[in-house]
């Protein structure tokens, strides 16, 4: 779906007033998300632009693959540091989901970054209202009587975080799972996804973060492990981050995640998908093994693995050109450390039986089930 001017009226007079068409969902989610280019392709998708401005220049972040590479062509050298988001209001809001929803649906889930870190959810959460008033008369007037629903979901999560449940509702939805069961699958996928970042420049998190006015970083900590190379591994759920582990060097740090996740998908996940997400040319991270072993992994139980640029806005967020975002969906985690060789080791295991649902219908069970190969 294109992405138009949010400050231009609502412009519905080429949409459909048939009462009688099939109902039609769509789907909501902010820039700041990381989701596949299949995902975005549905006419059905919609994007929320996120300006960004660094000095005098506004970039505007809507998954626009050349809008991208401009940002990260004119700010190689970590201009992005001094920048600021600015999310639309309620109002802008508001005149988005007009813009793209007035008639032509009958039902709108909007998926935000978690409201733990930004203004977003809260700014959807009251456009949403306007804008359903404002549909629901226009609804009226057209002489369509199908109920209409907009919901606003706090994914509790960030950037590829948030594209797990974006990409597991597309999928529900296409497997026509009943609206009832939707919500609750989507619930429990939100709180069982986890996200790990691998951030590879704390100086420039750190200035990052003062911009926020979040002073948690201090300068000791980034001279200390700027000179250690030391890399962090931050788990992000449920709205909150908290480092679990530390590692010498990037290379470390990547092949001790990804090693990770090979041995997630290995026992099961609950959604067939883990994202990567890279503040860098993605051909950094091909020929490394750990990443062989973790495309095998998923191949072998057909979990799709989607590597992917990570989005303007998650420089807002990110400490570098080459940070790191991994994220996937497992019932139950621990994190285990040890201090051998001077870095914590991060792993994860599955207590409860893979692919048990409880409570969730078989249609939704069937959709978030990925089949095993005859040899799994």
């Amino acid at each position: 779906m294109q992405v138009l001017d949010p400050e231009k009226t609502a412009a519905s007079g080429d949409l459909s007033s048939n009462p009688r068409r099939p109902a039609r969902t769509g789907i909501v989610i902010d820039a700041s998300c990381d989701v596949a280019p299949a995902f975005l392709a549905s006419a059905d998708v919609a994007v929320i632009p996120i300006p960004i401005r660094i000095g005098s220049t506004t970039y505007i972040d809507q998954h626009d693959a050349s809008a991208t590479a401009r940002y990260m062509r004119e700010n190689a050298n970590g201009e992005g540091a001094t920048g600021q988001s600015l999310p639309l209001d309620a109002a802008q809001m508001s005149r988005f989901f007009l813009e793209h929803f007035a008639l032509d649906y009958d039902s709108v889930y909007c998926l935000t970054i978690t409201a733990s870190r930004s203004p977003i959810h809260e700014a959807a959460s009251h456009g949403s209202l306007l804008a359903t008033s404002a549909i629901r008369q226009a609804r009226q007037e057209k002489g369509i009587a199908r109920p209409f629903q907009f919901r606003v979901i706090d994914t509790r999560n960030m950037f590829a975080g948030s594209g797990i449940p974006a990409m597991v509702l597309q999928d529900l939805l296409r497997a026509q799972v009943p609206a009832k069961d939707i919500r609750g699958e989507l619930q429990r996928i939100i709180d069982a996804t986890h996200t790990y970042y691998v951030p590879d420049n704390l100086g420039y998190a750190r200035a990052r973060s003062r911009v926020r006015g979040d002073r948690s970083i201090s300068l000791a900590s980034v001279l200390l492990d700027g000179a250690l190379d030391i890399k962090p591994i931050v788990l992000g759920r449920q709205g909150d981050t908290r480092p679990v582990a530390k590692c010498r060097g990037r290379a470390d740090a990547w092949a001790r995640l990804f090693a990770v996740a090979a041995r997630q998908v290995q026992r099961g996940l609950y959604a067939p998908h883990v994202i990567i997400s890279y503040a860098g040319p993605l051909q950094d991270l091909h020929g490394s093994p750990a990443l062989e072993q973790l495309r095998a992994a998923c191949a072998q139980e057909n979990v799709s693995l989607h590597l992917l640029p990570m989005s303007i806005t998650d420089d807002e967020h990110r400490s570098g050109r080459t940070d790191l975002g991994l994220r996937w969906r497992e019932p139950r985690h621990r994190v285990l450390t040890s201090a051998r060789s001077g870095c914590a080791r991060a792993h994860c295991y599955t207590f409860t039986r893979r692919w048990q649902h409880q409570r969730v219908n078989r249609a939704c069970a069937a959709t978030l089930r990925p089949q095993r190969s005859a040899g799994g």
